[in-house]
């Protein structure tokens, strides 16, 4: 028996909607169905968040807002789908040995049997995590003492300032030129607020707080 198809659900989602959001969403169900194409089951919101932002969709940082929750549904429904079938097709089919698949084709509804799908794609993640924590449950913590500094950004971002002691001046040099305003403008680039390297577009390139660790590192 096959499976639901996403399509349904994405012309559920796009039904009355925004002709932005419409693009989004036909830019993030083309991502994933290449990823199924190819065999892929790597259906997690950084994977597609990023092939979507490369094409000019919805953003890797925007997938993750609470306002974009059709999106992770379209995402899950196609983790669903991709997901194999476990039943054996050898093995008859009772009552008592209904596949996830078998119960998703006797609902009617289209819409609702795709977000079942995402109910029981989520939870099958859900168990996946919980067998990775257990076979992972001696930690062992590394005590020892990183050279140079550690700062914390205030998002959290933890940043080791190595010394620059054990440069050359040849190296020092080269990375004063990395962050001096001339290059910066010589490549089309440009210094964020918070230290950060953008394009031409305005995306980033170098995370925040780059500029800022290599003039530390110079100065230390």
């Amino acid at each position: 028996m096959s499976k639901v198809h996403p399509n349904e659900l994405l012309n559920t989602l796009t039904v009355g909607a925004r002709p932005q959001k419409c693009r989004n969403l036909e830019i993030m169900h083309e991502v994933c169905s290449e990823l199924h194409r190819l065999g892929s089951l790597d259906f997690s919101l950084a994977t597609v968040g990023r092939m979507s932002q490369e094409r000019g969709g919805m953003s890797q940082r925007a997938l993750y807002n609470s306002t974009s929750r059709d999106f992770k549904t379209l995402i899950r429904a196609w983790a669903s789908f991709a997901a194999p079938n476990k039943r054996s097709s050898a093995e008859p089919l009772s009552r008592d040995k209904l596949t996830d698949n078998d119960l998703l084709q006797k609902i009617p509804d289209p819409a609702l049997r795709a977000l079942l799908g995402q109910v029981i794609a989520e939870r099958d993640r859900l168990r996946g995590e919980v067998k990775l924590l257990r076979a992972n449950a001696n930690v062992v913590v590394d005590r020892r003492v990183l050279p140079g500094h550690i700062n914390v950004t205030p998002k959290g971002e933890v940043i080791q300032v190595m010394s620059s002691v054990g440069l050359s001046e040849t190296e020092k040099q080269a990375l004063q030129r990395a962050i001096s305003a001339e290059f910066l403008t010589q490549e089309g680039w440009s210094e964020g607020a918070n230290g950060e390297i953008l394009n031409s577009r305005g995306r980033k390139l170098f995370d925040i707080g780059f500029i800022n660790a290599i003039k530390k590192t110079l100065t230390s």
